[in-house]
């Protein structure tokens, strides 16, 4: 990767070594998003039993906007949605549309002929088509009839009404399907299972068109590895831009017991992934009679960021598969991640620094999202609790610029200037990075107590930093 031609205007990451040249006295920590106690959509009418967030949810207009699966034991599958002003209060309008039980008064907003079933739905928002802004995948299945099984597109004015075009698409295709819910490198995008698949193992394959109708060959791109227990597959993953790099998630079946979570990935490309040395759960089970608490998965897009945060909605379950009503109960939660908070480089002992590669910097200031507080979970305020960060800024030989030595940086010390946020750096006598633009430079950090997320160029005055 050279350095010198990537975007330092977008927020880079700590997530591997891709920014670290050299360190000492520095760990790299995984962070996993606060769980709200309870869910903010859960099955209340006749025609749920339980509601998954195997659909999407998509923050448009001022509004948060969810399509997501529901079943129960008189009906097929279905897709449903829900609206809310805030993010946690979900209305489910009564929209007229289809017939249930004698009556239009639901918030079904797709559903298939006779017996014919919707496993999950991926909603696109097409920014590049006026007339028909949001385009939608789909897993159709209609027992006995093996050749209509597979992945169907559609396409809607408002994500309510939907027009079944161009229909089936890629027949035999995955019952476990998720399209990135945005374009990547100008082309739609789905992860899925293809129907030649010759491992006797779940695993993921991508594949990409212009148009929804024409698709790349399937390339595989996840599969369990060695250093996964023998009874793991990987169910399903997702793919969406986070700043500088591809994110996702992989389900993580475990046959033994039958139990799915979520494991955060990564990609420079969106076509090679990564994995996490850790592979922990990203949100954990829930304690034993809660609704997650067999079963996380993620929807088909990335993190809502709103209100300065990073908001995960995702189903949970509490029984995986063959587990009949009412033991088998669904429903969709929501958890919260500061801006960038995925990784952090930690110091704890005495100071710790690292060094970056050389980097051409622009004329841009240096910003950091960062939290000085050994213990996350201590007070703000808390003044022993604090620790700090400072920059240093070296040439392209790895000697200090004068003025940008470690002592000439203003330390960052009050949790409050950079909670939740990226703060600018700034040195003695108000010198900023923008002195040093145009110049190959490396980025010197130091912390002690503290935690780094991420780095990025830009303007120290900028609204957007927050």
């Amino acid at each position: 990767m050279q350095k010198n031609k990537i975007d330092l205007t977008q927020t880079q990451l700590f997530i591997d070594d891709t920014w670290i040249e050299d360190s000492v006295r520095i760990q790299r920590v995984f962070h996993q998003p606060k769980k709200m106690p309870h869910p903010i959509l859960a099955p209340d009418r006749s025609y749920e039993e339980g509601c998954v967030a195997y659909g999407t949810i998509l923050l448009r207009n001022n509004r948060f906007h969810l399509w997501y699966i529901t079943w129960s034991r008189n009906s097929r599958l279905k897709v449903c949605y829900a609206v809310s002003e805030d993010g946690l209060n979900f209305t489910k309008p009564d929209l007229g549309i289809y017939e249930f039980e004698g009556s239009k008064k639901n918030n079904i907003c797709l559903m298939l002929a006779e017996t014919a079933s919707i496993d999950n739905i991926s909603v696109i928002e097409d920014t590049d088509d006026a007339d028909w802004p949001l385009k939608a995948v789909f897993y159709q299945h209609v027992p006995g009839r093996k050749e209509l099984n597979g992945l169907t597109v559609c396409r809607s004015k408002d994500g309510i009404y939907w027009e079944q075009n161009p229909g089936l698409v890629l027949p035999g295709y995955g019952d476990r399907t998720n399209a990135a819910a945005t374009k990547i490198n100008g082309k739609f995008v789905v992860l899925t299972r293809t129907p030649k698949n010759p491992y006797d193992c779940r695993m993921v394959w991508r594949l990409e068109s212009e148009d929804l109708i024409h698709w790349s060959k399937p390339e595989l791109i996840l599969r369990p590895d060695i250093e996964d227990d023998s009874s793991l597959e990987i169910y399903s993953s997702t793919a969406f831009k986070y700043e500088s790099l591809y994110l996702g998630f992989i389900e993580r079946m475990h046959m033994r017991p039958d139990k799915l979570d979520s494991e955060l990935i990564y990609s420079q490309d969106s076509y090679i992934w990564k994995r996490t040395w850790r592979r922990d759960s990203f949100i954990p089970w829930g304690l034993s009679g809660t609704f997650d608490n067999v079963w996380v998965s993620m929807p088909s897009n990335g993190p809502i960021d709103f209100k300065n945060n990073l908001w995960f909605y995702y189903s949970g379950r509490s029984a995986a598969h063959h587990v009949p009503y009412p033991l088998n109960y669904g429903a969709i939660g929501v958890s919260v991640l500061r801006r960038d908070g995925f990784a952090s480089l930690f110091n704890t002992h005495g100071e710790g620094w690292l060094v970056t590669p050389p980097i051409r910097w622009p004329d841009k200031d240096l910003l950091i999202n960062a939290d000085p507080r050994r213990d996350l979970t201590s007070h703000p305020h808390c003044g022993h609790c604090q620790g700090s960060v400072q920059v240093e800024v070296r040439d392209a030989e790895n000697r200090p610029l004068s003025g940008y030595g470690q002592n000439d940086c203003l330390p960052i010390r009050n949790t409050m200037d950079c909670f939740m946020s990226r703060a600018p750096v700034l040195w003695r006598k108000s010198k900023s990075m923008r002195k040093a633009a145009g110049q190959m430079v490396r980025l010197v950090f130091y912390l002690q107590d503290a935690h780094l997320y991420s780095f990025a160029a830009g303007d120290k005055n900028s609204k957007t930093q927050v």
